[in-house]
């Protein structure tokens, strides 16, 4: 996000500057008046000369001297300001602010003051990126990358308090005949009707990531693997029985999961997934629309089943004969 966004976004853009023949009293009052943390000091011509912030008060006021209160901002103001332009971005600016320890930058266009930003909106700007770029744009839930991350954290604390905890993975059933059939608007609309059941059906703790296309994943912290199965066929069940409506048509979409959970023998949070993904496949492959959990065991629309896995799911990375089951 550039400087000139952020201004855009304020809510108040207007600036507050003070002469530098004005008295410390008036600069005083300015910043008790507009709640303010520093003043942006400018000539006639609105260029600006330098800054004068409740830090540079805070000798007059030591000093006792009752003559202070009348020393002229251009004794006290700080002349060598850190400015920044309309272009300038927010992660670089706060980066420049903490390295030179100042709460408070200018904002200059052809070297006259446009606006004045503090440390604080420079913080939640970035904070918001942040989120927005963690955030799938279409789903609403997480994305890979900060996933992927949280599920390592998830697998670190499980392991080293000997905690349960279980992983999923979740795939919409021949997703790509809804493309085909309905459009890809209708997908997409199908992709966040099935977002939205996961946010609401899993706990606040519960970790829910979209990690490319229809493909879904799930953590279930201090959950065995019954607690994460029932959660799973409760999840399955529900949207099973969804109808969605996108434009004129109205879709019904099933998915197939696939659920393991850690073990002492585990060595990484990335083979649970590994293994949930196997798992997946395996439901893909025996029906779909149905439950695989580690052991074989199976709950598919019709109740539950004893099955066996292939001797060959699919591993990442690798050519599998089962890669077009979706």
């Amino acid at each position: 996000m550039k400087v000139s966004e952020l201004l855009k976004a304020k809510k108040s853009r207007g600036v507050k500057g003070i002469s530098p023949s004005s008295t410390l009293r008036q600069a005083a009052e300015m910043l008790l008046k507009f709640k303010l943390g520093a003043l942006v000091v400018t000539d006639q011509s609105n260029k600006m000369v330098g800054i004068v912030s409740e830090r540079d008060l805070l000798s007059a006021v030591a000093s006792r001297d009752p003559l202070a209160a009348e020393t002229l901002v251009s004794d006290v103001m700080t002349r060598t300001v850190i400015s920044c332009s309309l272009d300038d971005e927010v992660t670089y600016l706060l980066h420049l602010m903490n390295e030179n320890a100042i709460r408070h930058i200018p904002v200059l266009r052809e070297e006259k003051l446009v606006g004045i930003l503090s440390i604080r909106e420079l913080t939640k700007a970035y904070e918001l990126l942040q989120i927005e770029a963690d955030t799938d744009p279409l789903t609403q839930v997480s994305n890979r990358r900060p996933f992927l991350k949280n599920l390592d954290i998830q697998f670190e604390n499980a392991r080293q308090h000997g905690h349960p905890m279980s992983v999923a993975m979740l795939d919409v059933d021949h997703f790509k005949r809804i493309n085909d059939t309905y459009g890809h608007d209708a997908g997409d609309k199908a992709l966040q009707e099935l977002s939205r059941m996961l946010i609401r059906e899993f706990r606040s703790i519960d970790l829910v990531g979209r990690l490319g296309g229809e493909e879904f994943a799930l953590v279930f912290p201090e959950t065995d693997l019954s607690g994460a199965y029932t959660a799973c066929e409760r999840l399955r069940s529900m949207v099973q029985s969804k109808e969605i409506a996108a434009d004129q048509n109205r879709i019904r979409l099933t998915v197939s999961i696939g659920l393991t959970g850690i073990t002492e023998e585990t060595p990484a949070a990335a083979a649970l997934l590994k293994r949930a993904d196997a798992l997946l496949y395996v439901a893909k492959n025996s029906g779909r629309n149905r439950t695989m959990a580690e052991g074989g065991v199976e709950v598919s629309s019709k109740g539950l089943v004893q099955s066996k896995e292939p001797e060959k799911a699919r591993d990442h990375g690798s050519a599998s004969p089962v890669g077009n089951v979706r």
